[in-house]
């Protein structure tokens, strides 16, 4: 079968919404294309269940894009981790889990720039729609949706006392980092479902995989968008060796993430014009804007070391620990099987007149220099991120070739306001980290080191040490025609050229306050949304409200 109605490329947190959507209608053909392999045979699915599986899939290049920034200026040129899902739920299924919309004021400020129906309560009923929480403020919270909202099975007791010393510290306690307000320490909610993880796919996309008008298609590499008189028309794709050439008599949509969307974008020809034809690509479309405005979570590590042995790590002294814990998770789906290892932390306000928080800090409870290490030695590490950076980097292609991968240029602290608030914000978790109950169980702090205390000292040891948390948004901008940056609409229908969509974390004008997970879930509901509105009202039906759209 060669012919659909529409494609979706990539099987992330937004496809496996965007396929269970469309496919919902029995006469629409619809293709999901991953380049990953399924999550569904043996030994993928173990590892792909497993709370704590992504450190088993992380390493490999089977399941993970393996990308990098460059470095830049401001972190001395150094080259810095950006891991990204490749297989059936994206990076749903090698994340930590961590569900966290982001602050209401992000999606107003959405709204403020132009993009209308993307306000905290425009996008709340969608957010709604897939969640299943049954506890919490239900005007807030939807409790029939397919996505699992929990906490936690399994919770370090070095998590319950960094939240513990935060609260002794004057922060408030939370349960929900997605209630009235975000500010507070807490354990994170999770996309788990009785102690497995709940990838997009296994949320969204096993339960609907016999619908005979889905095709599924893994191990797929999409090499270019097809475009005629500039509209999409399907996409040529490689599988097994072989290309081939998929139509699409209605949309194509990308959902391939903030490195893979502009990316495929470029190397069709849609892009900077200047740029691509510097790397040899034939121009069909110049739009700037794409590969733009790049963003992530600069993050700085504190590593503390543990002297109680609690944290995880494979070592003699957790030897009876860890040979337990297979039999404790088949029999109760507890232990350290069970564990997301970032399992709680919490949101701040550096200065006091700030509306919102700007840092947040996640505590792993293990050391982890990388996504592809798992610690040896009892510790823990806090993550200290930006969660608003305002300096901007760009993607751009390595060559004309698609399976070359793109060259990602961040510009991680080249704004002086960003250092500043790390450092606050470093400075902050230090002092949570001295009080009891945590301080009775830490040692050594590692890193930046006891020897980094004034404020130049710790900026050279930040630069050194910065990564990120792996949230890069923004590089298929949202905004008006008017936005010369902008790469979509507000209905992320691509500028200049028709039957082409963009849903992803791409789209993001500006990160959002937290893990962007579950704001891209609900990006690819809202696509979703807009494409059966106007199919509906192409064909003179009347439109229901987003809540019966989506039933």
């Amino acid at each position: 079968m060669t012919g659909f109605d529409y494609i979706i490329v990539g099987a992330g947190s937004a496809g496996c919404v965007i396929a269970n959507r469309l496919s919902a209608d029995p006469s629409v053909r619809v293709a999901l294309i991953e380049a990953g392999p399924s999550d569904l045979g043996f030994p993928t699915n173990l590892k792909a269940t497993l709370p704590i599986g992504n450190i088993f899939l992380l390493p490999h290049a089977r399941y993970n894009w393996q990308y990098e920034f460059t470095g830049g200026a401001g972190v001395g040129g150094r080259a810095i981790p950006c891991p990204r899902g490749k297989m059936l739920g994206g990076c749903s299924s090698v994340n930590g889990s961590v569900y966290i919309r982001g602050h209401r004021s992000d999606y107003d400020g959405w709204l403020a720039e132009g993009n209308p129906g993307w306000g905290f309560e425009d996008v709340l009923p969608y957010f709604k729609r897939h969640e299943r929480r049954l506890f919490g403020d239900q005007a807030l919270h939807g409790s029939e949706g397919e996505l699992d909202v929990q906490q936690p099975r399994a919770v370090n007791p070095l998590t319950k006392a960094f939240v513990a010393a935060a609260v002794a510290g004057g922060h408030h306690a939370t349960d929900d980092f997605n209630g009235q307000e975000q500010d507070g320490f807490g354990v994170w909610d999770v996309n788990q479902r009785t102690g497995t993880r709940l990838s997009s796919s296994r949320a969204f996309l096993h339960p609907v995989m016999s619908r005979p008008n889905l095709t599924v298609l893994t191990d797929c590499f999409v090499e270019r968008v097809d475009v005629s008189r500039a509209e999409a028309t399907g996409v040529t794709v490689i599988k097994g060796g072989q290309r081939e050439s998929l139509t699409a008599s209605q949309e194509v949509i990308l959902a391939g993430g903030a490195i893979n969307s502009p990316h495929l974008l470029m190397v069709s020809g849609i892009g900077a014009a200047h740029e691509l034809e510097k790397s040899g690509v034939r121009v069909l479309h110049d739009l700037p804007g794409v590969g733009r405005n790049l963003q992530d979570h600069p993050s700085v590590p504190i590593a503390m070391m543990d002297r109680t042995s609690r944290a995880y790590a494979l070592s003699w002294r957790s030897l009876p620990r860890a040979a337990m814990s297979p039999l404790e998770y088949l029999v109760g789906r507890r232990g350290m099987l069970a564990s997301n290892a970032a399992e709680g932390g919490g949101f701040f306000r550096t200065r006091p007149e700030l509306d919102r928080p700007d840092v947040q800090v996640t505590l792993l409870a293990g050391l982890k220099g990388t996504a592809r290490a798992i610690p040896r030695e009892h510790g823990i590490m806090l993550l200290v991120s930006l969660l608003r950076p305002t300096s901007r980097g760009w993607l751009s292609l390595s060559s004309s070739n698609p399976v070359d991968k793109p060259v990602l240029h961040p510009a991680f602290l080249e704004a002086r306001e960003e250092i500043k608030t790390l450092i606050a914000g470093v400075r902050e978790t230090r002092r949570i980290l001295s009080l009891a109950p945590i301080s009775e169980h830490l040692g050594l702090e590692r890193t930046p080191g006891k020897d980094n205390q004034s404020d130049e000292e710790l900026e050279r040891a930040i630069r050194a040490t910065l990564s990120t948390v792996y949230h890069p948004v923004g590089t298929c901008k949202m905004g008006p025609a008017s936005d010369a940056a902008a790469v979509v609409d507000a209905k992320l229908r691509v500028h200049g050229v028709g039957r082409l969509r963009v849903a992803d974390a791409s789209i993001m004008p500006n990160i959002i306050g937290g893990n962007t997970s579950a704001p891209t879930m609900m990006i690819g509901e809202r696509v979703a949304a807009f494409i059966l509105n106007q199919a509906q009202q192409e064909r003179g039906l009347a439109v229901p409200r987003p809540e019966v759209v989506l039933a």
